[in-house]
């Protein structure tokens, strides 16, 4: 009779380590869940606003003088091309007032088909906190840099 009571016993505290193993696991995955979650808002959040910001600066450049456009506003932060209107704008909206962490700039004005039109690509670049390392391989460096493209024509 005793030796089926300490098989008991020793049987209840398998499953109770068995509950927390599962237990452990099930809370280890809902951590992982909620990292990744948090960085596709992340993503997001810079996405819109950098959506917001490039928008903003195509609607100066739309009521701008076509003449104007290509000296007043064609930019490139890595190169050190810098037209007026777009180093004002990049410096007090983007570096001073955004949350882009790391960001960029580039500016392309070209003269369109048509008379008086010019098609303007705007590119504006950052980079995710934290995200590159110094051991980091090309393809994380790219998956660690957001980028964001617009091209329009303006007439």
């Amino acid at each position: 009779m005793k030796s089926v009571k300490r098989a008991v016993r020793g049987y209840v505290l398998l499953e109770a380590l068995v509950a927390l193993l599962i237990f452990s696991l099930g809370l280890l995955g809902m951590i992982g869940f909620q990292a990744a979650s948090t960085r596709i808002v992340t993503d997001t959040r810079f996405r819109t606003e950098a959506a917001i910001l490039v928008d903003e600066l195509i609607s100066k450049m739309s009521v701008d003088q076509r003449v104007n456009l290509a000296s007043r506003y064609v930019y490139d932060s890595s190169t050190g091309v810098k037209g007026a209107a777009t180093d004002a704008w990049f410096t007090d909206r983007v570096v001073g007032a955004s949350k882009l962490p790391n960001a960029g700039a580039k500016v392309e004005v070209v003269n369109g088909e048509a008379l008086d039109t010019m098609a303007v690509t705007v590119t504006l670049t950052w980079v995710m906190p934290g995200a590159i390392k110094a051991s980091s391989t090309a393809k994380e460096k790219e998956q660690a840099e957001g980028k964001y493209v617009t091209s329009t024509l303006l007439y």
